[in-house]
Parts: structure tokens; C-alpha cells; sequence
């Protein structure tokens, strides 16, 4: 898993508006996103991992928020239009997976890497998102 940790800027991103609005993000809020989570707004991620000890650093031109948590434990924090989720992490072979459960909806964010390219794979309530990231 070492191979996920680093910078990862985007630079591609697929169906992401409908997959916002399955999962029930505000049109305002959807908005704001456009602007500060597209692929041409210089978002980066920044992964850390050791062990069950891992953090998410996401930085955008709208801020910075980091996660940490323990591989396999339930923790409570808010998505980015700030709506309270519980999540889990865990890895599945040399993929990432983070499960999100809030208020109506549930998705399913799986992160794996090949040479210098992370893709994400975002399902939730049935519509998926890819997003694609290089290494900085």
C-alpha cells in the first residue's frame, strides 16, 4: 500500500455533478463544488499511511481539511459541504476503500494506483464517479 502515499493532484473527473446529486448535494452547494473540485481547480490530496495509522490531507483553492484515522475503525467527520458522516476505511489488496454513511445516502470510494496515476472510484446511491489524479 505504500505505493498510494504522496501527493496526488487531479486532472480528470467523470459524471461528478451526478454523483453530488445522488447522494445529496445541494444545487448551491454543487456549485461551489464546481469551482474548487474539478479537475482544473488544483485539487491535492496528500495520503500518508503507516500501518493502521493513516491521514488524507485535501487542499483546494476553498481550503484544507485533513482526516486521520485507524485502518477498520468507524469515526465520525463531515463531508466537504460539511454534512455529518460516519466512514471507515480499510484496504483490499492494493486498493483504499472508504465507506461513507450519512443522513440518506451511502458511497463507496475506492482509491488504487498504477505507475503514477491514483484512480478514485466514487459509487454512491448507484451513480459512480471516476476520478483520476497524477503524482506531484
Amino acid at each position: 500500500m505504500s505505493a498510494i502515499c504522496g501527493k496526488w493532484e487531479l486532472c480528470s473527473s467523470e459524471n461528478f455533478e451526478e454523483y453530488m446529486k445522488a447522494i445529496g448535494v445541494s444545487p448551491e452547494n454543487i456549485d461551489k463544488a464546481k469551482k474548487s473540485l474539478e479537475s482544473n481547480s488544483k485539487l491535492v490530496h496528500e495520503i500518508n499511511g503507516s500501518g493502521n495509522s493513516w491521514s488524507i490531507k485535501t487542499t483546494t483553492n476553498a481550503g484544507e481539511k485533513e482526516i486521520k484515522f485507524n485502518l477498520g475503525e468507524e469515526f465520525s467527520t463531515a463531508t466537504l459541504d460539511g454534512r455529518p458522516v460516519k466512514v471507515t476505511f480499510s484496504v483490499d489488496g492494493d486498493q483504499l476503500v472508504e465507506i461513507q454513511k450519512g443522513d440518506g445516502f451511502e458511497t463507496k470510494n475506492v482509491r488504487s494506483v498504477s505507475g503514477n496515476e491514483l484512480t478514485a472510484i466514487m459509487t454512491g446511491n448507484g451513480v459512480q464517479c471516476t476520478r483520476k489524479y497524477k503524482k506531484i
